[in-house]
């Protein structure tokens, strides 16, 4: 039968819990908080998104430390205890009473709190339940940060309108936890059970038969290309959502068309997470994510060239968007691919460091490069150098290992 006929319900419950996770809730809604949050206690912009930095860099500990606990304890008991903790953090965001140092000190706290609803946890169960269509099945869980691009926007837009900033970090950080918690609870589970699936567990065994160490992963080449590359890729990502709502009002956009071109963006991540799991499944991971970076960087160039319309700028959304779609799918994917399933939790945690450093450097560096050039043109255009530079390296990946 049919992997997804048996593995159904822990990918649903996967794809909730992405959703509702510490990295779609930070990427696509600050750029939302920047404005009102900076003119209450004013701050600058690079002083807010220094707190971004301060949540992903603290990702170097986090990371690899959820992954090691999560062979311990289990992937299950990790994630509910994840999804509860970035809920209360986001809580604790909205306290705040002007003071930057707890403003810093309260994004550690998210990242230590809301550590265990990394992907690591939600990609990580996949690997007991799905081999032939382990690419289909990380590109459906990965599209909840697309869902969640999709429905955050116009909702956080919504209630800091209506009820200010502070009421927006609670409704959706309580509002994730709602969603989320009862169907991680009711469908979450690890383990195909051996008498009703097994057939899963003779393919999942064998999935587990193979892979290397984190000591090991580090000795090979593909894991420094792997971790450059992702690196690369999420300055420019998270550099371009955490920004963008600011990128656009520099093109003359009102905040409710910049939600609505967000909202759009968010079903195109969707679209880019689904392509590219489906495609991976047949192609060379590595020339896939060659071309859909491609697309992304046309689209920056359409940005920065041409006179931006609404038409205009909901193309470079979408252009952008599959990038960003693609980006997660293929950390996680290009990991099992290169270094094997039997410890993914693990080296998953130390790769995605990579991930964090960058996204966590990249809103501040967008930020402060706007008021050292008075606008974001020039950044863009460094982005589009390290988008072409980022293609090169995923070529240079080579096959996978004849180990699978």
């Amino acid at each position: 039968m049919s992997e997804f006929t048996y593995g159904w319900k822990s990918l649903l419950a996967a794809t909730i819990g992405t959703m509702c996770g510490i990295f779609t809730l930070t990427n696509y809604t600050q750029g939302f908080f920047v404005g009102p949050v900076t003119s209450e206690f004013g701050w600058s912009a690079p002083q807010f998104f220094l707190s971004y930095t301060v949540l992903m860099c603290s990702g170097l500990l986090t990371g690899p430390l959820i992954g090691f606990i999560a062979q311990k304890v289990g992937l299950r008991t990790v994630g509910i205890i994840g999804l509860i903790g970035h809920s209360l953090a986001y809580v604790v965001l909205s306290l705040n009473n002007g003071s930057l140092m707890l403003w810093y000190l309260s994004w550690a706290l998210v990242a230590i709190l809301g550590a265990g609803s990394l992907p690591i946890i939600w990609t990580g169960v996949l690997n007991n339940w799905f081999s032939k269509h382990r690419g289909k099945a990380i590109g459906i869980t990965m599209a909840g940060t697309g869902l969640g691009a999709f429905l955050l926007p116009p909702i956080v837009e919504f209630l800091i309108a209506n009820h200010g900033w502070r009421t927006a970090y609670r409704g959706i950080g309580l509002g994730a936890l709602c969603v989320s918690l009862p169907i991680v609870l009711a469908l979450f589970k690890e383990k195909p059970e051996a008498i009703e699936v097994a057939q899963t567990q003779e393919t999942s065994n064998q999935m587990q038969s193979w892979g290397l160490t984190t000591r090991e992963a580090v000795r090979t080449k593909q894991f420094w290309i792997l971790g450059a590359v992702l690196f690369l890729t999420v300055i420019v990502v998270a550099g371009w959502l955490s920004n963008f709502e600011r990128i656009m009002t520099e093109q003359g956009f009102e905040r409710s068309s910049i939600a609505q071109i967000a909202a759009v963006m968010g079903l195109t991540v969707i679209l880019g997470r689904l392509m590219v799991g489906a495609l991976v499944d047949r192609l060379w991971a590595p020339g896939v994510a060659a071309c859909f970076f491609l697309v992304a960087t046309l689209g920056l160039l359409i940005l920065i060239m041409t006179q931006v319309t609404l038409a205009s700028a909901l193309v470079v959304a979408v252009m952008v968007g599959l990038a960003a779609g693609a980006e997660l799918d293929l950390l996680a994917y290009l990991t099992g691919k290169y270094f094997g399933p039997a410890h993914y939790p693990a080296v998953f945690g130390v790769i995605i460091a990579f991930f964090t450093v960058g996204a966590g450097m990249a809103p501040p560096i967008f930020g402060m490069a706007a008021q050292v050039f008075q606008g974001y043109e020039t950044v863009l255009m460094i982005s589009v150098g390290l988008l072409l530079l980022s293609i090169v390296l995923f070529l240079s990946l080579g096959r996978y290992p004849d180990e699978e």
